[in-house]
């Protein structure tokens, strides 16, 4: 309750910074746009990117193997992302958390990716798996790692600081400039704060799965999103209780038939653990009898130790069996029946617990001295008016200040007058710090019916 009362007031009195000495709203709002250099507005544009609590990604791109990837996906600076994908056409659900790839997929998706046997399809089949990125052809957490993300942009090449010979479109509704670069295409916003709006590249990473070409993505800032994309975080991580993890060994033996009677019947498997880690082991039994399908079971058994051998018993219990069985017991004759079935290792399941709290303190921040998540405001040097002030910004550790100061150039070209920053307030989550930053943001716009003319993270546009 302490850190609660503290965090307000250190908000509010930062919020009261920039005012007049009145109720009434300051004379001087934000200054208007000034001229630009590209460069500059290159260079910010990535530092923005970076600041950036979560992005939103839409687009495609093509995997080493030569799969075409289609990607709508949501993703935090701590590198979790959940969304949709395709590959070749077929459709999935992913999720990235704790630097771990899920996908979830129907059957067609599963019978067509690369390195999962025909087998196996059925069984994980509109399932979240545990996959390796190799599997995918894309490690979606490195590529769209946002301090990783803008070197591979390259670098502007041409006449690309000459503004004005630039060429200029529309994308998404927004009137940008083609920045040309030694890798492809990036396209600003020909309007103050010159933000990132989508990129076209021809290649990038060096290594397999990194090494996508063909990259072509929309871009937003999706940082005042983010208790709700936290939410959705934690949602499907609940989800993941049961998940399968097809790519660590479970070694299958013997089995048998045990008590078989009129109510039930029961298939026992013999397994081993052949992987590294302790799993849990799920078996799935599809049952038949006279050529008809019966019903189906599913049983967990474990965790089994490395090389640790059990068996899992799975029953059967349905009318189908019943009616089998008594139908049997009555017609004199053969009777068979059997069962197919599959085990697979279990992941042990994250939980969601953290991403949750995440969540709340996007939605309810609290300042804390010794956090390590800062966050901090450029202006002019001249004055604290809203006239005077620059932009909001978030960045982490004891050298938060290295990410404000590489920024003041672009400032001091921007409002031509020398530029300085401060930090306003620490806590010590990234989805807290965004938070008090959106609070003030929103607090000048509030104040002068617009965002500070240099922000482009959390100012939704």
């Amino acid at each position: 309750m302490m850190w609660r009362t503290l965090g307000t007031l250190g908000i509010a009195f930062v919020l009261c910074a920039g005012c007049s000495g009145s109720d009434e709203p300051p004379p001087d709002g934000p200054p208007p746009p000034a001229q630009f250099s590209t460069i500059d507005a290159f260079t910010q544009s990535t530092v923005d990117l970076k600041g950036a609590g979560a992005v939103r990604y839409n687009g495609s791109l093509t995997a080493p193997a030569g799969d075409n990837v289609t990607l709508n996906v949501a993703v935090t600076k701590a590198g979790e992302a959940s969304g949709e994908l395709s590959v070749n056409g077929l459709p999935a659900t992913v999720l990235v958390v704790d630097h771990t790839l899920y996908l979830k997929g129907g059957l067609d998706f599963w019978l067509k990716l690369s390195g999962v046997p025909d087998t196996t399809a059925p069984t994980v089949a509109d399932r979240w798996v545990k996959a390796p990125g190799v599997l995918l052809g894309v490690d979606i957490e490195r590529i769209f790692d946002t301090e990783q993300l803008p070197a591979m942009f390259g670098k502007p090449i041409g006449n690309a600081d000459e503004p004005n010979v630039l060429k200029r479109t529309t994308v998404a509704g927004v009137e940008v400039m083609e920045v040309p670069t030694d890798t492809g295409m990036l396209f600003l916003s020909v309007n103050a704060p010159h933000g990132l709006v989508r990129f076209d590249l021809n290649r990038s990473g060096k290594t397999d799965p990194t090494k996508v070409r063909d990259l072509a993505f929309s871009v937003t800032d999706a940082t005042s999103e983010m208790a709700a994309i936290y939410r959705d975080l934690a949602d499907r991580t609940a989800e993941l209780d049961g998940a399968y993890d097809p790519f660590t060994g479970v070694k299958q033996g013997t089995h048998r038939f045990e008590n078989c009677g009129v109510k039930s019947c029961a298939i026992v498997v013999e397994l081993t653990n052949t992987g590294k880690v302790p799993v849990r082991v799920a078996i799935k039994a599809t049952w038949n009898a006279g050529g008809d399908e019966i019903g189906s079971c599913e049983s967990r058994v474990g965790p089994l130790q490395p090389n640790q051998a059990g068996s899992a018993t799975c029953t059967l219990a349905s009318q189908e069996w019943v009616q089998f069985y008594r139908r049997a017991q009555s017609v004199a004759g053969q009777h068979p029946y059997g069962a197919e079935w599959t085990a697979m290792a279990l992941i042990t399941p994250p939980s969601p617990a953290a991403l949750r709290a995440l969540a709340s303190s996007a939605e309810t921040p609290v300042a804390n001295p010794q956090g390590d998540q800062h966050v901090y405001l450029i202006r002019d040097k001249a004055g604290k008016s809203d006239k005077q002030l620059w932009k909001y910004g978030v960045a982490t550790g004891k050298d938060w200040r290295k990410t404000a100061d590489a920024q003041l150039k672009y400032c001091q070209s921007s409002i031509k007058t020398e530029c300085v920053a401060e930090e306003i307030a620490a806590t010590g989550d990234p989805a807290g710090a965004q938070a008090l930053a959106g609070q003030l943001v929103g607090a000048y716009k509030g104040r002068t019916g617009a965002c500070p003319p240099a922000q482009w993270v959390g100012c939704p546009r």
